[in-house]
């Protein structure tokens, strides 16, 4: 098995343990269609989309709304409270934890509403930013050139636990983390 798909398996099962689903295409298009799909069947009605590099190539805002999807591309302080999913690319994702990572250079409430504010929580990320290790992404995030302003860390639907140990999911977040690898590379995105 090479390398890719190994780690692709690993965090695909890390993923699924605590509730996430996880998908891998070959291309941005082939996302669109998945995560078009998907909504359908959730009986998404309206989305918050952040228009990255994968959701513009893959054509994201056109596919949703010919499928009916009311598609919400700004203003995400005031549409992401009634959004019922939304969309983001992520920075990387950690094979060995089955986590995601967002990092930029400046701290981009955008891509936080779109993942946090949301039921769904949809996150795209480039199948060659899935990095084997936690260490391995700390030393990946201090060779950027500039350190991230916000990095924020995301593990499956939000979940929590009183004092009586009852497990309750989405108070403090998305009930559902769907993650769709993208084979594909965009020029120009490392």
């Amino acid at each position: 098995m090479d390398q890719t798909k190994e780690l692709y398996q690993k965090f695909k099962a890390k993923l699924e343990a605590v509730s996430g689903e996880c998908y891998r295409v070959k291309t941005a298009k082939e996302a669109g269609e998945l995560v078009r799909n998907l909504l359908k069947e959730k009986g998404v009605q309206n989305v918050a989309l952040l228009n990255d590099s994968i959701s513009q190539k893959g054509n994201f805002a056109n596919q949703l709304d010919e499928a009916g999807i009311d598609v919400k591309l700004d203003r995400f302080r005031e549409v992401t409270p009634d959004a019922q999913a939304g969309i983001s690319q992520v920075s990387y994702a950690i094979a060995e934890l089955g986590t995601l990572v967002q990092a930029d250079a400046d701290a981009n409430v955008d891509q936080r509403l779109c993942s946090t504010l949301v039921p769904i929580h949809v996150a795209l990320v480039y199948t060659s930013k899935l990095i084997p290790t936690l260490m391995e992404t700390m030393a990946t995030l201090h060779r950027l050139p500039q350190i991230p302003g916000f990095v924020g860390f995301i593990t499956g639907p939000s979940r929590t636990s009183d004092i009586e140990r009852v497990l309750t999911i989405g108070v403090h977040g998305p009930k559902q983390l769907v993650v769709v690898f993208v084979d594909e590379q965009v020029e120009g995105v490392a």
